[in-house]
């Protein structure tokens, strides 16, 4: 009788049309924050004191500088996504095998690390394996490892990678620690007991399991690291060409700042993730998997 009740209520509100006002700040903070912004970059990016032209774009194209940053801030957030992303999928794996009470500290503790990024995380690296960070010191004076002898740089390209595999590892973690559930221990059971070995397990049934999940987040991780800015700028400054410095240089530039250009390679750098959740998209409907 409650249960009738409760479904004819829905009726009435669904008939109101009440049921749509919470998602109508949804769509008023889609529309402010999202939207509104993209249209107005879009609209940046052609318009010029003499009207509209797609110069901006053709200066880009035309511009080995600008070919190189996007080139640069690609093979990172390939490299990076796909190192956080092993990073992460074998460390949610490895927590099947312990308490549930440490499971939920491990899971508290990642939690907090994912969000340690920035300003913060590229001084944390710098005092700890700088020129004379600490661990660079410990390990020349105690273990005789000259880690910048041995051509280790925390401010070149290897640095960048490791600081934003540092936030990216994290995040991957939390992805995928669900989907790693979704594998119940009965199934693996059920394939042992059938005399499936623990590896023919995983690349048949765990893994196309496991793969929909993987390919959304490194989608995720991609766009995360494709569009990071203050560690890499914090990091390195403006000695390495990535397309985020890139434009944040032709917005605040105090000697040549063109917006438009930098509307420019922001419409472009949105391209690159669209076409990456297309792909995304493409490949999960392949596999005949559910995605994230």
């Amino acid at each position: 009788m409650q249960t009738n009740k409760l479904t004819q209520l829905e009726q009435e509100l669904r008939r109101g049309g009440v049921l749509w006002m919470p998602f109508l700040l949804l769509l008023i903070l889609a529309l402010a924050f999202e939207i509104l912004p993209m249209g107005y970059i879009i609209y940046s990016s052609i318009h010029t004191p003499k009207g509209f032209s797609l110069h901006a774009y053709f200066q880009i194209i035309n511009s080995k500088y600008y070919i190189i940053s996007l080139r640069n801030s690609l093979l990172v957030s390939i490299a990076v996504g796909m190192i956080g992303l092993l990073i992460g999928t074998v460390g949610a794996l490895s927590l099947r095998s312990i308490s549930e009470a440490r499971r939920e500290k491990l899971l508290t503790l990642v939690n907090m690390t994912s969000n340690f990024s920035g300003v913060p995380l590229a001084f944390a690296y710098i005092v700890l394996l700088g020129v004379n960070g600490l661990v660079t010191v410990l390990a020349k004076e105690k273990l005789g490892l000259d880690l910048y002898g041995a051509g280790f740089n925390l401010f070149s390209w290897t640095g960048i990678v490791l600081v934003y595999i540092y936030f990216t590892v994290p995040l991957a973690f939390m992805l995928m620690y669900p989907a790693v559930y979704a594998i119940k221990q009965e199934i693996v059971e059920a394939a042992q007991i059938m005399g499936a070995s623990r590896a023919y397990f995983w690349r048949r049934v765990g893994l196309p399991i496991l793969l929909p999940a993987m390919l959304g987040s490194f989608t995720l991780l991609f766009a995360n690291a494709l569009g990071a800015y203050a560690t890499a700028y914090a990091l390195t400054s403006s000695n390495n060409s990535l397309v985020s410095i890139t434009i944040a240089n032709l917005v605040t530039g105090d000697i040549f700042p063109d917006p438009s250009l930098a509307s420019a390679l922001a419409v472009v750098m949105a391209c690159f993730l669209a076409l990456s959740i297309f792909i995304n998209a493409w490949l999960k409907k392949s596999s005949g998997g559910i995605g994230l």
